[in-house]
Formats: C-alpha cells, structure tokens, sequence
C-alpha cells in the first residue's frame, strides 16, 4: 500500500476513494459495501490489481455474502470485474491478476479478527446459489465448471 500512498489517507479517504472506484449498477444504485473492513479489502485488491493506479471494480466483483453458514457476510472478490481503465493493470487496462480465460478470484472469510484471504484460485462467471452454505460456481481453464462451498467444521 505504501507505493500508491493508502496508508495515509485514513479510514475517511478511503471511504470516500472506494465509493468513488466501485461503479454503480444498472438504475443508478451505488454497489458499496456498508462494511468498512471490506471497503478496505476492496481497495487493496483493487490497488494491487492495477500497480497503485485508479481502478474499480463492478458490482459483480465484489459479493458479500455468508458463505459458511455464520450468519456473518464474507467476500469474493473476482478480479475479471476489475478495471484498471488503461492506466495500470495488465492487457487492455484488466487486472494484472488476469490471463487470457481467467482471473483470481480470492474468498475472505470473516473471522473475530476481521476479513481473512482464505481461498484463492483462478476462474471466472462467478456465481453464488442460494442456501444458508451456497455452493460457489464458476468456470476455470478451457470452460469447464468448478464448485466448492466454504462450510467450516463446527
């Protein structure tokens, strides 16, 4: 974070950049997220995924939701929804965490200590089903699908 100067913005800054780099929905609704542990997160995938240069990420990058049954919203974030509008990032202004079929798409889990990177794999459509422990799909090299679920041993 040092190199795009985060660190010294503070938690207000911040706010504020994030709101301003996560484009809005179809309607004119803004995609934030009300949480600011994942405003951060955002921001730092978001940072990293565009060398310290402007970016955003569209709605569909960013999906809080309880994937381990907690009743505690987590975060996928999908790097194919990260747009780095040509002033960093990799091929064509993507993320640079992107190849030619797919993206990262990294899975922070809420924890006492906050949000925690606790998955991380390549892949692309990300969708998340219904239930109190959804099944994640998505699809991965060469087009075939891939799912998981994120439920912990209890």
């Amino acid at each position: 974070m040092t190199g795009c100067g985060l660190a010294k913005w503070g938690l207000l800054g911040l706010v504020a950049l994030v709101t301003a780099l996560v484009e809005p929905p179809v309607g004119g609704a803004r995609a934030q997220s009300t949480d600011a542990q994942a405003r951060e997160v955002l921001m730092r995938e978001i940072a990293e995924a565009c060398e310290g240069a402007r970016g955003k990420i569209a709605r569909e990058g960013a999906i809080e939701r309880d994937l381990d049954g907690d009743g505690l919203d987590d975060l996928i974030v999908s790097h194919e929804h990260i747009d780095c509008g040509g002033g960093g990032g990799g091929i064509a202004g993507r993320s640079l965490f992107c190849g030619m079929q797919v993206c990262s798409v990294n899975v922070y889990m809420r924890s006492p200590e906050g949000l925690v990177l606790e998955h991380e794999t390549l892949g692309g459509g990300v969708e998340v089903g219904p239930g109190p422990v959804p099944t994640v799909r998505m699809y991965q090299h060469g087009g075939g699908e891939v799912t998981f679920t994120m439920e912990r041993v209890r």
